[in-house]
């Protein structure tokens, strides 16, 4: 089947979740300096590409992040950019040779601020759901030490569902704490990696029938080019 073409997923001015997976599902982020290369390239690059980072956190066999775009098209060539670049200087790190990211990344739209806000947690839990460290706090790699005790970093704009938490940077991170402790101790079987939209189930419906139909009218014209293409013999 024909890749789903990005602006069917992503629209302009969308709230997105990005992630992508190592080759072969190797554990190539592994590295604390490969985990550095990848956030010195998201950092150098999104401002350019018209990109805003709400949230990371990066694994040993993939990344994952959520953010603003105001165009499809710029979400697409800011992560060719920084994905070509991080794997040319891995492989060149490790004196290898091949394929880096298993395939082109991920990306799914979020319906509102109340989902991201909830996705947000979600990825700052994904080390615990690994069984890498107990707490959040404890792993260096994402944002939750931004969100829940201040931390700076350079990478993050807040995204605005965090701060509708609060009047004042104390509140907010008081209560995002309390809003991740909550999840360790009851933590729902949420995953969200294999959707393509994050919402209320009537807009993910409705965005689900809208792709069902784009995509068919899409294939249509696919098959309808290739009928139309010339064909040589001899």
């Amino acid at each position: 089947m024909a890749r789903i073409p990005r602006h069917y997923l992503i629209s302009d001015h969308g709230t997105f979740h990005v992630t992508w997976q190592c080759h072969n599902k190797s554990w190539l982020l592994r590295f604390p300096w490969a985990k550095d290369l990848l956030y010195s390239l998201l950092l150098r690059y999104k401002d350019q590409y018209g990109i805003k980072i709400y949230s990371y956190c990066f694994m040993s066999s993939h990344p994952h992040l959520t953010g603003f775009c105001l165009t499809h098209e710029g979400l697409s060539a800011f992560f060719r950019l920084v994905n070509s670049l991080f794997a040319k200087t891995l492989n060149q790190r490790l004196s290898r040779l091949g394929q880096v990211v298993r395939d082109r990344f991920r990306s799914q739209q979020i319906q509102n601020d109340r989902h991201l806000l909830a996705e947000l947690i979600y990825i700052d839990l994904n080390p615990v759901r690994a069984k890498i460290v107990s707490h959040p706090g404890k792993y260096r790699y994402s944002s939750y030490r931004y969100y829940a005790y201040g931390e700076p970093d350079p990478l993050l704009n807040p995204a605005p569902s965090y701060l509708a938490l609060g009047h004042s940077p104390e509140i907010r991170q008081t209560i995002y704490r309390q809003l991740v402790d909550d999840l360790l101790v009851d933590q729902p079987n949420q995953n969200t990696d294999h959707v393509y939209f994050i919402g209320d189930p009537d807009w993910v419906a409705a965005r689900h029938h809208q792709l069902k139909t784009s995509l068919a009218s899409y294939l249509h014209r696919l098959s309808h080019h290739s009928h139309d293409r010339p064909k040589f013999s001899g």
